[in-house]
């Protein structure tokens, strides 16, 4: 007879800004988790919108669902440092409000989840970009495509590059800029800049914990509910994270080399997957360069930068 695993209490956390063409796929993805023991806490911030009346129909219809309204309009982080106080969940897994969370059953979530049985374990993080979706790249846009294969490459580099294996799993080795949105509530550590999930790796591992990198095909992972990026879109994006690369090169000791020798594998490796993507990646480059000389005369802070965010 197989042993029951443990539940421990999960907690998403959604920050929400006028998302009322999307918020509806992601909460209904979460209402059909095949887990008993989680909750799911909607900050919405300052919407004008109908997404208030979309939230509130999904929390009285399941009382897993739990939402507050907060006019703060300064960022996902400002929301998540709100509501992170009120999670009830020894797990927290932020979840954007454009993502939706995929397992493939029970089991494999129960058992992805006890990965924090080791008492040590202080985060997971995902091994692939939630844009590598197979079935959704086949329909997608140029600028999705963008997205999807530098993000794929500059994983494949920072795993080369940062990682470790251990007893048949691969841990984080130095937390240069590893995103982790699923890790233990009593390590969460408030931050102001644009790059949160870059900054939770950091702190889990400041306080000597562990942070797995996921790498089972069939584990829980984040997926997008998009599958088109405009270039408009992208360059906003690529200026936003300049400004958050800047944020975080003084505080967490992050070379310039880094990021040239990270700029070097994607473009080398990236004629490796085709002729086409070689040329994307030019493109992506170019477009980065341009956006970090915007985002360096412009100066923005954090409340600024994210208004340059993605609007589905």
């Amino acid at each position: 007879m197989k042993a029951k695993m443990k539940q421990r209490k999960i907690s998403f956390l959604i920050a929400a800004h006028n998302e009322e063409k999307i918020i509806a796929k992601t909460l209904d993805n979460l209402l059909r988790l095949p887990y008993k023991d989680y909750e799911v806490l909607i900050g919405l911030d300052g919407c004008t919108d109908r997404t208030v009346e979309i939230v509130r129909d999904f929390c009285m219809e399941n009382k897993k669902f739990k939402y507050y309204i907060m006019n703060l309009r300064q960022g996902k982080n400002a929301v998540i440092n709100s509501i992170i106080k009120k999670a009830k969940g020894e797990i927290i897994i932020i979840n954007d409000a454009d993502w939706i969370f995929k397992t493939k059953d029970r089991e494999s979530l129960e058992k992805f989840i006890a990965l924090f049985d080791n008492p040590k374990m202080g985060g997971i993080s995902e091994s692939l970009p939630l844009e590598w979706e197979e079935d959704i790249m086949k329909n997608s846009n140029l600028g999705y495509r963008m997205v999807a294969y530098s993000s794929y490459l500059w994983y494949k580099f920072q795993k080369k590059k940062f990682a470790e294996r251990r007893k048949g799993l691969l841990y984080v080795k130095e937390p240069a800029l590893f995103i982790t949105n699923i890790f233990r509530k009593k390590l969460y550590k408030e931050n102001t800049s644009l790059s949160d999930d870059f900054e939770r790796t950091k702190d889990i591992i400041s306080q000597d914990y562990d942070v797995v990198i996921s790498e089972e095909r069939y584990n829980p992972k984040m997926a997008p509910v998009y599958n088109e990026v405009s270039i408009r879109d992208l360059f906003k994006q690529k200026i936003r994270t300049a400004r958050a690369r800047e944020q975080i090169k003084d505080e967490h000791n992050i070379k310039e080399k880094y990021y040239l020798s990270a700029i070097l594998y994607i473009l080398k490796n990236s004629w490796k997957l085709g002729i086409n993507v070689g040329f994307m990646m030019i493109f992506w480059i170019f477009l980065t360069g341009i956006a970090t000389i915007y985002s360096n005369m412009k100066k923005f802070n954090t409340k600024e930068g994210w208004t340059l965010r993605v609007k589905r």
